[in-house]
């Protein structure tokens, strides 16, 4: 019974990850209720990723840390460089929607973009060796931006950096702990029973990080369905371009520069900028939000026919 849930768990994975931004919008006070609790599931969504990662893998990309070091320069800079360059000239000046394009795509990287990265095929290590400096430099990046783009963000540098020396420490320690106590041997063993779990985990995520969302949709549905369209398309051109800019690197490689390229830590922005319904701003990160659960589902069959096209 338990394998058969399990194997059923994993092979609708990425539905389930999308039917959680579901319920989170369908019941906004489950949302708002589970919040508080978001750093913890992350905690143990990057607790349960890592026990998925050989430490060698983490090794090899530190050893050779290049190709981490350029996908950190692409998605930090080139990419908000590359969207203000874009859009600039089809948006008018001052527009909420440029504004919000720029600085979704100065957001720092996902920091269990590992999950997401082990359920599509991709590099878990090199995202998780991307994501922390990525997150660690944030605080000063992300307000610059909005500087620039003459937006209002509160950003308090020294709650971010607590907030990731707990997330990093807490599943980088437990992972240690974990593989200590049992043994890779057995975790090996044990792989599909750990993504079974990373799919629930993250799942669960994706409920308190609609907190506010679903409140706005229900507001302005039309507008919010708009804007929507507007950043998945955004989200998925992000990840074609990141894989096709690093496509001479192995396979896993670009696809790991595609889905970082569009899967953003939008949460950290939403609380930055304020709620989602106060402003045209707020609306467009919240709904770019969405896209974070919503895409993997979409862009897997395009992932899984790319690993099996080149090997």
């Amino acid at each position: 019974m338990m394998i058969a849930a399990g194997a059923a768990i994993r092979r609708y994975g990425l539905v389930l990850i999308a039917a959680g931004a579901g319920v989170g919008i369908l019941l906004p006070d489950l949302a708002s209720a589970t919040r508080p609790w978001l750093l913890w599931i992350s905690i143990v969504t990057m607790l349960m990723a890592l026990l998925r990662v050989e430490p060698a893998a983490f090794g090899a990309v530190l050893r050779q840390p290049r190709m981490a070091l350029l996908i950190l320069a692409w998605v930090t800079f080139g990419v908000p460089l590359l969207i203000w360059l874009v859009l600039t000239p089809i948006l008018p000046p001052g527009s909420n929607w440029l504004a919000a394009a720029v600085l979704i795509g100065a957001t720092p990287a996902l920091m269990s973009a590992a999950a997401f990265a082990l359920l599509l095929g991709a590099d878990a290590a090199l995202l998780t060796v991307v994501a922390i400096p990525s997150n660690a430099f944030a605080p000063l990046w992300l307000p610059s931006v909005a500087w620039l783009l003459g937006v209002s963000a509160q950003v308090e540098p020294w709650a971010m950096a607590e907030r990731l020396a707990v997330l990093v420490g807490a599943s980088f320690g437990g992972a240690m702990l974990v593989a200590r106590c049992f043994g890779r041997s057995r975790l090996r063993d044990g792989a599909p029973a750990i993504d079974a779990w990373l799919v629930l985990l993250v799942s669960a995520s994706a409920i308190p990080c609609m907190d506010g969302v679903g409140v706005a949709l229900g507001a302005r549905p039309l507008e919010f369905a708009s804007m929507f369209g507007f950043v998945l398309m955004l989200n998925l051109g992000l990840q074609a371009l990141g894989y096709w800019l690093f496509r001479a690197a192995p396979t896993r490689t670009a696809l790991s520069a595609g889905l970082v390229s569009g899967t953003r830590n939008n949460v950290l922005l939403l609380a930055a900028i304020g709620p989602p319904g106060d402003s045209d701003l707020g609306l467009m990160v919240a709904a770019a939000q969405l896209t974070l659960f919503i895409t993997p589902v979409l862009v897997a069959p395009v992932y899984r026919a790319l690993r099996t096209q080149r090997g």
